[in-house]
């Protein structure tokens, strides 16, 4: 399978085309070619980073736990773990997470956050993310989620993209919803 950063090889084609003709007594005025190969080759560059996305595919993320950690009168602090799954046949450094989160009809938590990890290629892997609420915007979350103290299940809907530490890949969508145990 070829990708856009293949199409480099299609420079020196061009190249040795340029220097047969010399050979081969055709006048071509230096300058030109000089500019003409420049262009060629911007053009080839942003051709391959373009093509990036289509090499790239985005993983797939799922909401697997939310805690309450911390409850004080001002704030609610929550730890959301989350699984992650990398299709690809090579690992994912994840440079930070941006998230949006809702549990049944509200929405619960969205930010964006460093990752410093890793996603092994065709693996899984885990990460969690803590995150603070104020608790007077956010009383309707906290009375649904520790309400009656049993654990019950709860609609979620989950978005947002993954930023990569690989050159000139763009930021990686992800989303998903299902039913999780609170």
């Amino acid at each position: 399978m070829t990708n856009g950063c293949s199409s480099v090889l299609a420079g020196e084609n061009w190249g040795r085309s340029f220097i047969e003709h010399r050979k081969a007594g055709v006048n071509m005025n230096s300058q030109n070619f000089g500019l003409r190969t420049a262009s060629f080759v911007a053009i080839v560059a942003m051709s391959g980073c373009a093509g990036m996305d289509a090499v790239i595919s985005s993983p797939s993320v799922r909401l697997t736990s939310v805690e309450i950690t911390d409850v004080d009168f001002h704030r609610q602090t929550f730890l959301l773990g989350f699984d992650v799954s990398n299709p690809n046949p090579f690992p994912l450094p994840i440079k930070s997470v941006r998230y949006r989160v809702r549990l049944g009809d509200q929405r619960f938590a969205s930010g964006e956050t460093r990752g410093n990890f890793t996603v092994p290629s065709d693996g899984n892997g885990q990460f969690m993310i803590s995150v603070e609420l104020d608790l007077l915007r956010t009383t309707s979350q906290l009375s649904s989620l520790i309400g009656t103290g049993m654990r019950r299940n709860m609609d979620y809907e989950l978005s947002g993209s993954f930023a990569v530490d690989i050159p000139f890949a763009k930021p990686l969508a992800f989303s998903s919803s299902g039913r999780i145990e609170l």
